[in-house]
């Protein structure tokens, strides 16, 4: 499989999910466009996909919350490479809180930004250079996004309207040559589920408890998403649109285990 002369826009590509589905696109000769707003990591990740391939990588240092440079990214990318094959919006923020927390609304409205609002408006200001291509978009949403738990509220009810906005992008999009999908990960070890662990919980211990929830009995790794965004993109994937994909080592199935022996 190669992506060579392709071109992809991934957004939150410094670290985590976005990081690894730089690489691995890297890997493939893919043309690639990082945005994230950590700069120096994401000089980082740009050398570690120099060091793989060939191809041209472009980074853009924006903060997506602002409309103004959601429309910049895009004009930049296509300005670049002419083109644009893929648009992957990976990038995402949790906060933890519940509908009591003091600061509910401010989190809310952050975590939406990111979350949603930021791949809403790259796909409404990438949709047309997409057309052109005959390419796809790739969301990252979560098993949250159909799942339920406390604490989370603002994260969870984003990753809900990833999936919805997913699906409806899809149907849009699908007579003009354009796929959408979305990616949900279970449990992967990354900064934006660090974060919101209290300050005085053992991380490594954390990490350790949480296999036993999953069947496979291992945890759900930022290579396995990025295995299948790879996929998604592929020709391998030209008669689907329009899906979710959980990708969790098994972690929805547990939900029912302790009902039964």
């Amino acid at each position: 499989m190669s992506f060579k002369n392709k071109v992809i826009l991934i957004t939150g590509a410094a670290s985590g999910i976005g990081r690894e589905i730089a690489i691995q696109f890297a890997k493939l000769s893919a043309n690639l466009s990082l945005l994230d707003i950590s700069s120096e990591n994401l000089k980082r990740v740009a050398e570690e996909c120099r060091n793989l391939s060939e191809s041209k990588v472009f980074t853009l240092v924006a903060d997506l919350r602002k409309s103004d440079n959601v429309k910049t990214v895009v004009d930049l990318t296509k300005g670049e490479f002419g083109k644009i094959d893929v648009l992957v919006n990976s990038a995402g923020i949790a906060r933890v809180g519940d509908i009591k927390c003091v600061d509910l609304l401010e989190d809310v409205d952050n975590v939406l930004n990111i979350n949603v609002i930021s791949g809403i408006a790259l796909t409404h200001y990438a949709a047309e250079a997409l057309i052109e291509s005959k390419g796809c978009i790739i969301n990252i949403a979560s098993i949250m996004a159909t799942e339920v738990s406390r604490g989370l509220l603002a994260y969870n009810v984003s990753k809900a309207a990833v999936l919805q906005f997913t699906k409806c992008v899809a149907l849009e999009l699908a007579d003009k040559g354009v796929r959408v999908n979305c990616i949900s990960p279970g449990s992967v070890k990354t900064n934006v589920l660090n974060n919101v662990l209290p300050p005085s919980e053992d991380v490594n211990k954390f990490w350790d408890d949480l296999i036993e929830d999953h069947p496979l009995r291992k945890l759900t790794t930022t290579d396995d998403i990025a295995h299948m965004a790879v996929f998604l993109a592929s020709d391998k994937a030209k008669s689907i649109t329009g899906c979710n994909y959980i990708v969790d080592s098994g972690k929805t199935l547990t939900k029912f285990a302790s009902r039964f022996p």
